[in-house]
């Protein structure tokens, strides 16, 4: 009996990302709701509601992002831009740089690939500081 496997298998993570998405957007309405004047929340408290609704999403995933492809990673990071666009209310044709500009400096966001860099570099020293020498 011969096996075949074919040469040019790949693994990709789109799947996974449209879910990701597709959980991401379900909790990013509602940001968009909260966000509207009538409800009184300010920048700070939306912030850390995306923060907790969303980043928490995209968090747990960090081990897998580290796969994603720059096309996956600009998918998540457009989340991001819409809830930060929402939360400042800012225009949806403001930049995507001066949008991550905001975002860092007015609700203490990174870019999902800076946060990224930041959850391997501490799993990794968490990592380091238990391992035996």
């Amino acid at each position: 009996m011969k096996i075949s496997v074919e040469k040019s298998c790949s693994l990709n993570f789109n799947i996974l990302v449209d879910e990701i998405k597709e959980r991401c957007n379900k909790r990013l309405n509602i940001i968009k709701i909260l966000s509207n004047k009538k409800w009184g929340l300010n920048q700070n408290t939306l912030g850390n509601l995306y923060k907790s609704l969303v980043g928490s999403i995209l968090d747990y995933s960090f081990p897998c992002l580290n796969s994603f492809s720059v096309n996956n990673i600009k998918k998540l990071q457009a989340i991001q831009n819409t809830a930060v666009r929402s939360i400042l209310k800012l225009k949806y044709d403001t930049p995507s740089n001066i949008v991550h500009h905001e975002a860092f400096y007015k609700l203490k966001l990174l870019t999902v690939s800076n946060r990224l860099f930041e959850l391997s570099e501490r799993y990794v020293g968490i990592g380091l500081s238990h391992s035996s020498h």
